[in-house]
Order: C-alpha cells, then sequence, then structure tokens
C-alpha cells in the first residue's frame, strides 16, 4: 500500500462493521450522525493499553472531529466522483479482494507445505536450458529433446553433472560454478523447481522440471536439517580484488590488528564501533539483523553458523566484499508454524503457488453457484475463427446472431458474443499454431475471468469485515487527496510562502557556536600524547598519520569535522577556543581537536533546513485550514455519550 494510509487511516481503521442503528450518536457534524459504536470501535483499537479517562476522551474526540471534517470537506467539493478517485479506489480494491478469491483451504494446504520444507535445506546443481513461456510448441520440442539428451547422458556415465553444466547449461554462471547452487529452503526457488528439489533423493538427478525460465534437471548432493536463523556482529575491512596490491595487503593486515587486540581482551562491540567499514552496523557495536540459509554470501553463512556458542568469535576470513570477523551473539532454531505463518501467507500470495489456490477457487464458486455449460455452443465460434487471430488482425464481423450462452452462473447466462468479443479484445500475437487450442485456451481464461468476477462483485454482501475494509480504503484516499492539496503540495509549491515562513521564523533555525577543525582518535593516552606533540613541531596531518600508523592501521585516525556544542560528546565537554583541545576518553579511544576557527551562532541558511521549514508551513497551513472547517461545520458532541465509553 501506498503512504497515504499512514495519515488519516490511524482514526479509521476498523477490522469489522459497526452496528450504527443500535448506538447512542456521540456527536453531529451539521446534520450528519456519529454513533458511540464507531468512535468506541476507532478509540479503543488505537488506546488498547490506555486508561481511559474523560480527559483522555476530550483531548482524543478533537482528533476525531478534525478528520471527519476533512473527510465531510471531501464529500462537500465532490472528491469522491473525480474518475483519478474511482479509479485509485478500484485499484486498492482489486488488492483488497485478492484474499477473497482463492480457495482458502487450498492455501492452508501450501502454507503448511511450505513450512515443512523450511525443516530441511538442499544442496542442489542445475542444468538450465532457456525457452521462453510463449514458445512455440516445436521450439519447446526441441529443446525438451535436448535437456531429454543431456540427462541420459549423465545418467549413462558418458559425462558428470558438473561437466554438462559447464557445457550445456544455459545459467552464465555455470561456466564457473558447474551449476552447483549451494544450499536453499522452500520458498527462495520459484515453486515447481522447489518441488523437484525436495522430491529427488540425495544423489539422484530430478525429471526434467518446467519454470518460467525453461527446462532444468538438478542434482541433489545433500539434505540437513535447518540451520535456524542466528544473530552475529561483525567487523569488516573493505577489500575488493580490483583493489591495488598495497590497498588488500593494508586492509588485510588492518583486519589481522584487529584480530590481535580482541584476542588481548578487547570488546567486540567496542572496535566494531571504531574500525568497522560496514558503518551502519558499526553504530550497533556490530550487530546485523539475523539471518537463516541463502541470505548471507556462503563464506560469511559458513562462519557464522560454525561458531558453537554465543560470545564465539571467528577467525578473520574474506569475502567478495572484503575481509571480516563474526561474533555470535544468539542463535534460534526454526520457529514454531504460529509464528511464521503470517510472513508465509505474505510470500504464498506472491508467489505461482497462489495461482494453484486461485484455480482451486474458481471449482468451488461453480459449485457453489450451479455452474452450467453448453460446450456445443461453442462451435460456431471454433469454425468462425481463422488464423488472422494469431496475428492479432481478427475481425469477426456482425456477432448478433451468436446469441446462444456457453455457460451460466447463477442466474446470469454468458453468451457467444461476449464470448467473441473477449477474443477479439485479448488477441495478440503468438506462436501458437492450434487455432483451437487457441480458441479453447481463450474459452478457459474467460470463464476464469467471468466466474471471478461473480464472486467478486458480491463481496461486500458477503463479507461484513470487507465492506468495512473497503470504507477504510475509501475514507483515506479522501483524507490524503484533500490535505495534499490544502497542506502537503501546496507548502511544497508555495515558494513564496516558504520564504516568508522562513524569514518570520528564521530564529529557528539557528546553528549553535560551532568550531571547525581535526578531529583525532588515538588509540592510548601515548599516542594522543605523540601526535600533539608532532603539532606543536608543526608537522603536517599527513606526515603524522603515516609516522604514527606504520606498524598498525589502529593508532591513529584524523577527520576534518565542523561540529557543534551539543553535537557529540566531545564538544558537550570541550572548550571553544582556538588550539588543541583536552584529551577526552570516547567509546575506548583518546580524542581532541585541533580548533583551528570558533564560529558565532546563526541562521541556518534556508537550502540547509528547507525541510524542516517545509513541515513547519504544513503544520501552519494546516492549523488554518482546520480553523476554516470549524467555522464552516457545525459540530455537537454529546458529552455523556463521549464519558459513556469509559
Amino acid at each position: 500500500m501506498r503512504r497515504r494510509f499512514q495519515i488519516g487511516l490511524t482514526f479509521i481503521g476498523l477490522s469489522l462493521l459497526v452496528s450504527a442503528q443500535s448506538s447512542p450518536v456521540i456527536m453531529t457534524i451539521d446534520s450528519n450522525p456519529v454513533t458511540k459504536a464507531e468512535f468506541e470501535a476507532i478509540y479503543k483499537k488505537n488506546n488498547r493499553d490506555s486508561v481511559i479517562t474523560d480527559a483522555a476522551l476530550d483531548e482524543y474526540v478533537e482528533l476525531f472531529i478534525n478528520y471527519k471534517l476533512k473527510v465531510a470537506e471531501a464529500e462537500r467539493l465532490r472528491l469522491d466522483t473525480v474518475s483519478e478517485f474511482k479509479s485509485e479506489l478500484a485499484g486498492y480494491r482489486r488488492q483488497l479482494a485478492r484474499p477473497y478469491l482463492v480457495d482458502n483451504k487450498m492455501t492452508d494446504e501450501l502454507l503448511q507445505e511450505a513450512y515443512d520444507r523450511l525443516k530441511m535445506e538442499v544442496d542442489a546443481s542445475h542444468i538450465l536450458k532457456n525457452i521462453p513461456a510463449d514458445a512455440s510448441p516445436a521450439d519447446t520440442l526441441a529443446v525438451y529433446k535436448e535437456i531429454s539428451q543431456i540427462k541420459k547422458d549423465i545418467e549413462g556415465g558418458s559425462i558428470t553433472f558438473e561437466e554438462a553444466a559447464a557445457k550445456h547449461s544455459d545459467d552464465p554462471s555455470a561456466k564457473s560454478n558447474k551449476g552447483r547452487l549451494g544450499y536453499f529452503t522452500s520458498m527462495q526457488m520459484v515453486y515447481p523447481f522447489e518441488n523437484a528439489a525436495y522430491r529427488t533423493q540425495i544423489g539422484q538427478v530430478s525429471d526434467i522440471v518446467r519454470t518460467r525460465f525453461g527446462y532444468h534437471i538438478l542434482k541433489v548432493h545433500d539434505k540437513r536439517d535447518s540451520r535456524g536463523e542466528i544473530t552475529v556482529s561483525h567487523i569488516m575491512v573493505k577489500s575488493k580484488k580490483d583493489d591495488s596490491e598495497e590497498a588488500r595487503s593494508k586492509a588485510e593486515q588492518k583486519i589481522k590488528d584487529i584480530y590481535a587486540e580482541l584476542n588481548e581482551g578487547a570488546e567486540f562491540g567496542d572496535l566494531a564501533m571504531k574500525y568497522s567499514d560496514d558503518k551502519q552496523s558499526a553504530r550497533n557495536r556490530g550487530e546485523l539483523p539475523k539471518f537463516g540459509t541463502g541470505k548471507m554470501v556462503k563464506e560469511f553463512e559458513d562462519a557464522s553458523f560454525g561458531l558453537g556458542s554465543d560470545g564465539d568469535i571467528s577467525e578473520p576470513f574474506l569475502t567478495e566484499y572484503g575481509w571480516h570477523i563474526v561474533q555470535r551473539l544468539s542463535y534460534e532454531p526454526l520457529a514454531p508454524f504460529e509464528e511464521k505463518e503470517r510472513e508465509l501467507k505474505s510470500r504464498i500470495s506472491r508467489d505461482v503457488r497462489s495461482q494453484l489456490s486461485a484455480r482451486s477457487f474458481v471449482n468451488k464458486v461453480k459449485r457453489e453457484y450451479g455452474f452450467k455449460e453448453k460446450v456445443k455452443s461453442l462451435e460456431p465460434i471454433r469454425a468462425m475463427v481463422d488464423t488472422s487471430i494469431l496475428g492479432s488482425q481478427w475481425r469477426p464481423g456482425d456477432t448478433d446472431k451468436y446469441t446462444k450462452w456457453l455457460f451460466k452462473i447463477g442466474k446470469t447466462k454468458y453468451t457467444q458474443a461476449q464470448f467473441i468479443e473477449f477474443l477479439k479484445k485479448s488477441q495478440g500475437r503468438t506462436n501458437e499454431q492450434n487455432l483451437r487450442k487457441y480458441v479453447d485456451d481463450r474459452y478457459e481464461l474467460f470463464k476464469t475471468r467471468e466466474l471471478t468476477n461473480y464472486e467478486d462483485a458480491r463481496l461486500e454482501g458477503k463479507y461484513p469485515e470487507f465492506k468495512a475494509l473497503m470504507k477504510e480504503y475509501r475514507d483515506g484516499i479522501l483524507l490524503f487527496e484533500l490535505t495534499d492539496q490544502k497542506v502537503w503540495s501546496k507548502a511544497v509549491e508555495d515558494t513564496l510562502g516558504l520564504e516568508a515562513y522562513y524569514e518570520a521564523n528564521k530564529d529557528e533555525y539557528m546553528y549553535q557556536e560551532r568550531v571547525n577543525g581535526p578531529v583525532y582518535r588515538a588509540k592510548t593516552q601515548e599516542v594522543a600524547d605523540r601526535v600533539r606533540e608532532m603539532l606543536e613541531d608543526g608537522q603536517s596531518n599527513d606526515a603524522i598519520e603515516k609516522e604514527v600508523n606504520k606498524e598498525s592501521q589502529l593508532e591513529l585516525t584524523i577527520i576534518s569535522s565542523i561540529l557543534e556544542k551539543d553535537e557529540n560528546e566531545m564538544t558537550q565537554q570541550m572548550e571553544f577556543k582556538k588550539g588543541l583541545s583536552e584529551v577526552f576518553l570516547i567509546d575506548g579511544q583518546y580524542v581532541f581537536m585541533d580548533v583551528q576557527e570558533v564560529l558565532a551562532p546563526d541562521n541556518k541558511p534556508f537550502d540547509k533546513v528547507k525541510g524542516l521549514v517545509t513541515a513547519g508551513y504544513q503544520n501552519q497551513l494546516e492549523a488554518e485550514w482546520l480553523d476554516e472547517l470549524r467555522a464552516r461545520y457545525t459540530v455537537t458532541v454529546d458529552k455523556d455519550v463521549l464519558y459513556s465509553v469509559r
């Protein structure tokens, strides 16, 4: 879903319908009533752990009124009749309807299968022969014969699987890895490929399997229990193959120096913060999100899962990204089904598995609504279609006489003319040469579409929660569109208004007192003292860094900075004056600054704070808009009903 629903849905996210008929009116906006049940459901949804007091209700009802006023204004302006709104709401409806247009029983079976497979990881190689999904029968057969022969040669012993992969596979990586994929688990490969991997015995070659990429054969090398998931911290020193020999040597020496410090008892997290080139994880003492098989490069996974206990530290190892040292923080076996269920449902809905559920759903709709079919009525259409349809040139002419029905869903009949129109609109260039098959395939698509549409049109009546969800999205889109017009886009586009707001409020956007100069981070107090002496002797930073780091790259780091008073622990403590500051012990390093300039407090220029200024201007515009709405609409709140929410 788009970001817009972060705005406004806080006040409208209902998962069930409110029974307005039996609920007292808590407020009216002009003549439109709002029930206690609606307000109460929303309030309690967004304040689940809060103590309900009169004061809390008074505060929340003001937010609720603001929301209701914005939606009422959008309706007054007839934004709900605009074609763009209708189109967007229809798009969201299609997304929201998807879970209702599948066979949930089959979905549950696929869900259980996926979880059961997660318990095992498969190590396999494969050979791929590319074939487009819409390839002609002749081309498809030729590729099938080719991979069949490769399989026979492997099974006959005239060539090994690895040799065949390097020689024949259309997977570009096969030239170097001989088809070896390594370990993977459920939901990491396309479904037909996954099926072949899990159904093939260790040491055996699979049957030929077709995926959207083409034809495959697999060789399964091993199957093992799930590794589960692991959380580690790491220290990384960047080093790539195309770096100079000197740079690679320098990186290797740096990781060895770090490892030596770890062996001498240094804290892993402290060293990660100081030295790791992965700055994102370094801020969190090197900690990475937990991961399982197939999420990291092989060397990193093997080193991490090879650690036996929490707190264990690996030796330095090399990946394509550079040198690493890993510390195990925690290990979790495969989570119980209940904990994985929601994630797996989401992934299955985006996977080819969902097509299996959709087909089963179509059969379910047929049974529910008494689907009937007259196959003979299809013959005249088969007869009228000619080869021009294969080139998207078919013109059926007058179809008035094609009135017989092909199938019925409930009491609704679908005629020959409707299918002919479907054929006309859906025709496109294809490699299919068999006209009868072409028509029959399109007929199956037509039936599936109409069966799905038939059920889709009845969702609001069958499922109260779906009806409530659609209202939720309707109001959310209206709220977003009008707020965008009145506040967000207006503030961005109104350059004169922005500049005027900045000028009127510029003292809110001030630099504190700042200092400018290089910051020195030394490994020890002795190194810090030595560097200070060299600075007093007039030596350059380049010369100092080269001399001090001669034996180890960890001795000294120099970074030029402009820092504000409250920017970090050092500036919070140091005196703002020119010259060398005191030395401060921060995160295990000895830090000081050579202050070359002290800058007085000053206004931040507009281009530096444009984002903050825009946000402030948007707040002002929204406040002014709400004042207008409060003046336009009459709002009355029954405080007795409001306080009864307690």
